[in-house]
Formats: C-alpha cells, sequence, structure tokens
C-alpha cells in the first residue's frame, strides 16, 4: 500500500504549516503583508508544493516566496514543524494502540478458555480418540467404515455364488458339459471330493503329469539317439517301446476318465454340484444379512453423532482462528515501541537551498505558451471553418483539389423574358458580358489537347445551370462557324428539352428504341433551332430504362452517324451523383465538362463526382465554375467592365480593330480575370478571351 500520499497531506496540513508560521522570524514573513492573520495558513499552502518520485518514498519540499532565503527558511521550518507532528503523532498512536491490544488480549484469552471447555467436553461425549498431531478418531465411524467394506465384499461373494448356481442349473437343464463347473470350484474340499468319486485324486493328477513329464523326456532322447546310432540299435528300440506303453497307459487313464465323467455326470456328478452350489449361496446370503443387520445398527448410532461432530468441527475452526488472532496480538504488542523515536524512520536528505534564479514569470515559457495555444487555437478555427464551410473559395483552390483546369467562370445571369431560343443569352445579347464568358468556354474547349468534338456536359447536382451553360455553349459554337448537334440525353428530367418546348414524341428514345436505320431515325427526329448550323435533338418520350437504352449499340450508332454530319456534338446528361447515365456517355465521347456552383456545391460531392468520372474511365477536360457574384472582393469576380466589353463582340466594327491595333506590340488588354489580364487573337481576325 502506497502511504506516500497520506505524508505529503500531512505536510500542508494546518498543524504543521502553523507550527512552521510560528517558528517563523518577522523578517520571514513578507509574503504575509497585507493577510489577515488567519489567513497565513491559506498563503503558505498555496505558496507550497509537495510531491514524491514514484516507486520511492522520498518527499520534496518546494516553496516559492519573494525573497530566495524566505524560501529557502520556510521550507526548514515546515519540515521542522512536520518531524514535530509526526512523533508526536507516532507517540499517541502507540500508547492507543497498546491500550486497544491489552484489552483485546483479555477479552481473547477469556474466550479460548470457555471454547476449549466446550471442545474438551464434546470430544469426551462424542467417543472421540486423541491420536496426536491434531488428529482425532471416532471409534463407531470407524466401525461403520469397516462394516461397509465387509457388507461390500460379503454381497459380492452372495452374487457370485448366485451367478454359479444360475449357470449350473441351466447347463443341467441342457445337458451341456459341466466339468467347466468343478474347475470353477477350484479351491474348495467339495472339489477333491468329487475328483475321488470319479476315481481322480491328488495322487492320480501327479502320476499324470509325472508320466506326461516322462513322455516328452524320452522323445526328445530318442531323437538324438536315433542320430547317432540309427533306428535299429537296442537302445533307440527300447526307448521307442517306452514311449509307446507310456502313451498307451496315458490314452487309457484319459478314456477311462471320460467314461468316469459320463456315467457320473446325470447319477452323481450333477446333483452333487448343485448341492455344492446351492449350500455356497445359502451361506453367503446369510453372511451378507447378518453383517447388513450389524451395520444398520451401528449407522443408526453414527448418525445420531452427527450432530455432535458436526458441533466439534466448528468449536474447532473458532478455537484455532482465536489463537492465531491471539498470537496476532501478542506479535503487534511486541512491535509497538514505547520509546520517543526508536520507531520513527525519517531522515532530511537534504538541506533546503537557496534559489539563484526566478522561478515566476518565465518570460520564454510564456511566450511559447501563447505561440503554442495561438497556433492551436488558429488550426482549431480553420478546422471548424472548413469543417461547416466546405466549399469552393477561390479557382486556385477547385484546381489543387479536384486537379482540373477551370475552363471558364460564369456570373450569375438573371433570367430573359420570352421561351424556347430567346432565353438563350448568345442569341439574345451576342454582345453583352455574360456571352463573352461563354465564348470563353468555347475557346478553352477549343484549345484543350486531345479531340473534343464529342462532349458531354453535366453537373455535380441537380439545379447547378447545366442546361443553360450547354443552351448557350452550342449557341456559340454554330456562331463560330461550326455545324453544331445538340442532344437531350437526360431522359429523365429533359431540362433543354423544355427549355426549348419540344416536348413530344420524337426525340433520342425515339430513336433508340426505333427499328429503322439510324439515318432515317435520326433525321426524323431533329429539329432545327432557328439559328444557323445548330440542330437540336430533344429527348424525346420518358422510358422506363432510360440507362439501358443509353448504353446499348444503337446509341453508339447514333454519336457515329452525328460525327459524320457535324463538327461539333454538346449532349446534356443528367448531374453525375443522381444516376449511372453520365458515366455511360462519357465512356462514348470524346470527354466530359463539369458545371460546379461554388456557392452551393460542396467540395466532397464535387470530388466524388470527379472521382466516379475517373473510376468509370471517363476524360474529364475540366471545370465551369457557374452563378458567380459580380464584385471586385469576391475571389470569383469579374472585378471592374472595360468600355469596350459591351460591343466586345462586334466583329465588324472599325473603331473597335483601330483602338485594338494601337496597343503596343505583344501586349492585349482583353478585360480582367482571376489568372490575371491575357487574351489572344486568332488567324480568323477574331478575338477570343479565354482562361
Amino acid at each position: 500500500m502506497d502511504v506516500m500520499p497520506n505524508y505529503q497531506k500531512i505536510l500542508v496540513s494546518d498543524e504543521v504549516l502553523d507550527g512552521a508560521i510560528k517558528a517563523l522570524p518577522l523578517r520571514h514573513r513578507i509574503d504575509f503583508k497585507g493577510f489577515l492573520k488567519s489567513k497565513w495558513t491559506d498563503v503558505l499552502r498555496k505558496g507550497m508544493s509537495v510531491s514524491s518520485p514514484r516507486l520511492t518514498n522520498v518527499l520534496n519540499v518546494r516553496y516559492v516566496s519573494k525573497n530566495p532565503q524566505t524560501a529557502a527558511f520556510v521550507v526548514g521550518a515546515v519540515v521542522d514543524s512536520y518531524l514535530h507532528s509526526v512523533k508526536q503523532i507516532r507517540r499517541s498512536d502507540s500508547k492507543e494502540n497498546l491500550a486497544l491490544l491489552t484489552k483485546e488480549k483479555k477479552d481473547l484469552e477469556l474466550e479460548l478458555q470457555e471454547k476449549e471447555r466446550l471442545l474438551l467436553s464434546l470430544k469426551q461425549t462424542s467417543g472421540v480418540l486423541l491420536q496426536g498431531n491434531e488428529k482425532n478418531t471416532n471409534v463407531v465411524i470407524e466401525r461403520t467404515i469397516k462394516l461397509n467394506e465387509a457388507l461390500v465384499e460379503s454381497q459380492k461373494k452372495t452374487l457370485e455364488a448366485r451367478a454359479f448356481l444360475d449357470s449350473l442349473r441351466s447347463a443341467l437343464e441342457s445337458g451341456s458339459d459341466i466339468a467347466q463347473f468343478v474347475q470353477q470350484a477350484a479351491g474348495d474340499v467339495s472339489r477333491e471330493l468329487l475328483l475321488k468319486t470319479m476315481g481322480i485324486g491328488s495322487s492320480d493328477v501327479y502320476t499324470v503329469a509325472r508320466f506326461e513329464e516322462s513322455l516328452v523326456t524320452d522323445r526328445a532322447e530318442l531323437k538324438k539317439k536315433e542320430q547317432s546310432f540309427g533306428k535299429n540299435h537296442s537302445q533307440v528300440r527300447q526307448l521307442r517301446d517306452r514311449i509307446t506303453s507310456t502313451e498307451t497307459w496315458l490314452n487309457g487313464r484319459s478314456q477311462a476318465t471320460a467314461l468316469a465323467m459320463q456315467q457320473l455326470r446325470d447319477k452323481e456328478l450333477g446333483p452333487r454340484l448343485w448341492q455344492m452350489a446351492q449350500q455356497r449361496l445359502n451361506q453367503a446370503a446369510t453372511h451378507e444379512a447378518a453383517l447388513r443387520r450389524e451395520f444398520e445398527t451401528v449407522k443408526t448410532l453414527a448418525m445420531d453423532m452427527n450432530n455432535d461432530m458436526a458441533k466439534m468441527e466448528i468449536v474447532e475452526l473458532d478455537v484455532r482462528s482465536k489463537r492465531k488472532f491471539y498470537d496476532v496480538v501478542l506479535e503487534q504488542m511486541k512491535r509497538i515501541d514505547m520509546g520517543a523515536d526508536s520507531g520513527l524512520r525519517i531522515k532530511v536528505l537534504g538541506m533546503p537551498r537557496v534559489p539563484t534564479n526566478k522561478v515566476s514569470p518565465q518570460i520564454s515559457k510564456t511566450v511559447l505558451l501563447c505561440l503554442a495555444l495561438g497556433t492551436l487555437f488558429g488550426l482549431g478555427v480553420i478546422y471548424l471553418l472548413d469543417v461547416f464551410d466546405d466549399r469552393f473559395r477561390s479557382p486556385d483552390e477547385m484546381h489543387w483539389q479536384l486537379g482540373l483546369p477551370i475552363l471558364a467562370m460564369i456570373r450569375r445571369m438573371d433570367p430573359l423574358p420570352g421561351s424556347g431560343i430567346d432565353q438563350v443569352v448568345t442569341y439574345t445579347h451576342p454582345n453583352g458580358l455574360e456571352s463573352e464568358s461563354f465564348r470563353t468556354l468555347r475557346s478553352s474547349i477549343t484549345f484543350s489537347t486531345g479531340d473534343t468534338q464529342r462532349l458531354v456536359v453535366t453537373s455535380t447536382e441537380p439545379g447547378d445551370g447545366k442546361t443553360t451553360t450547354l443552351a448557350n455553349l452550342a449557341v456559340a459554337f454554330a456562331q463560330a462557324g461550326k455545324k453544331t448537334l445538340l442532344i437531350d440525353a437526360d431522359m429523365r428530367r429533359p431540362g433543354m428539352t423544355q427549355l426549348f418546348d419540344l416536348k413530344g414524341s420524337q426525340g433520342l428514345s425515339q430513336v433508340l428504341r426505333d427499328n429503322d436505320s439510324v439515318a432515317e431515325s435520326c433525321l426524323e427526329n431533329i429539329f432545327h433551332l432557328g439559328i444557323e448550323r445548330l440542330d437540336f435533338m430533344p429527348s424525346g418520350p420518358r422510358p422506363a430504362n432510360p440507362s439501358e437504352l443509353l448504353s446499348s449499340d444503337r446509341f453508339s450508332d447514333v454519336i457515329a452517324w452525328a460525327e459524320q454530319i457535324y463538327d461539333q456534338i454538346l449532349i446534356d446528361a443528367p448531374p453525375v451523383l443522381a444516376v449511372t447515365d453520365p458515366a455511360i456517355v462519357g465512356r462514348i465521347v470524346d470527354g466530359a465538362v463539369v458545371i460546379v456552383r461554388p456557392d452551393k456545391n460542396r467540395r466532397k460531392m464535387v470530388t466524388r463526382a470527379i472521382d466516379s468520372f475517373r473510376a468509370s474511365g471517363v476524360h474529364v477536360l475540366g471545370i465551369v465554375a457557374n452563378h458567380l457574384e459580380v464584385g471586385v472582393n469576391s475571389e470569383y469576380g469579374y472585378g471592374h467592365e472595360t468600355p469596350a466589353e459591351t460591343d466586345f463582340e462586334d466583329e465588324e466594327s472599325n473603331d473597335r480593330r483601330a483602338a485594338w491595333s494601337q496597343q503596343p506590340p505583344g501586349r492585349v488588354d482583353a478585360g480582367v480575370t482571376p489568372y490575371g489580364n491575357f487574351g489572344t487573337f486568332l488567324t480568323s481576325e477574331e478575338f477570343v478571351l479565354h482562361g
């Protein structure tokens, strides 16, 4: 048991600290200035600290004071007061313990005397014999045990006799050979009498054995002499004659014995064996009955003594326990030290030392602690902000997190009045700033590495603006002189079909379920939107199995037919996290463009969408940041507008061409983007802002 915590509490107890305060001179009471005398003990306890190194019996006392000499003096005074207090406690405890142990010893002696008298009385009345070594024997119990053993042996003999009688009865009734029963009677006098009755006594048995032994010896001697003298030698003939006569006698004796046994079996042997078996059974049963009566008598007497024996065992255990406790009390009384200090083992290992350095405040530790806590607090705030607001905060972050280029950034646009193609910004306001964003997207796709003729456009969630973006992109491609086919492959919620108000029985689902040739079926289900070089295939009637239709060979044939007719094929697909349709379409086309709303989409959802595309083997061209707020303070903001951006795409304006031609060589200012000011002139003299 670890008692060091008790000593630590004693060191800072009121009694020890009060004794130390009394020993302090006035010059070392500087820490108590400004406090009431009743609070001095608390002040001293607050400045003290007591520790004990693990697995040791050493106490370290430390005190913090305004004066280093006072700190050392206070530690010495507290230790002296502690030693004095412990000695007083030990003296007081020794006297009290001795008085208690003396009283306990007298009570135990009286109880032991009473219990020993009771135990002796029980032993006298229970018939217990003392054998020494605290081993007692009860005569009645010992007799009961021996009678029980004899009864068991007698029962065994009775069972054997009854079994012998039953077997003999069966043999006599069935006419079987009873010679084996004669052998079972071996050892009895009856067996000898039976053999004599049959003309076979013990001497006859001995004689037969001698003749058989002699026969074996003569046969062995005959073999040796035949090898040495030959078969006609006189000694050989004598041995042969003697062997013949011995064999003749033994055979005759055996036949005579068998004949005698056969004659006596029915007349004398069977009845005599039966009589002997009955006598044997009667004797065994009589002996068993006598033993049983004796055993029951002694058993009844032993059962009556059980209560006394149990009481005696309980008293013996009680006496033994009290004797052990009595010995412990005597040993404890011997150990108690009646002297002043002889039993106290406390030693001062080191005198109090005057500290040379200040212990508080430590500027370096305080600064490091503040830095560490400030860093942890800042990291915690960053983590919480990241958990509760996991949206993309800048294009650089989106590019770094997803590992994809930002193809274009489209600011939030208000819905336009009208219906159909009139709601498309690039058609209604081709010279507006919003239209320039879609031309930037068109340029980014055009300048991408690899083939971009067949593209699928999707988003992470519904409501991200993929349909509006794709419609404007299709118009931008058509305005650039490319023959464009726009396909609405979202057969679950056909937003593009609804935008152009072309709901009906014609569309992509009809083409995929039609049995006519792909070319004829496509031509019958393609509509012209009123824009030069732009055709549209609506989704058609809503099927029950959109994924199966898109994964069929028929859809691949439709794309193969379209790439022979059109320069650009754009496919509107459902959100990638909602269904598997975008992944199915993405494996057929050249690449995918993902629309992201940074103000709405969560990073985890966007990352999951891109990972699902990559896992399916779909090539993702890049990301389009949609629905951005306009403002200088926004990470996605467009900043200020240039004076010429209202008519930026008017390629026929000679004044604008002249203004751009006056720019210094190697420099083109084309508006402000989050990545800097840059632009390019195409060979067709068409200016395109791209990212």
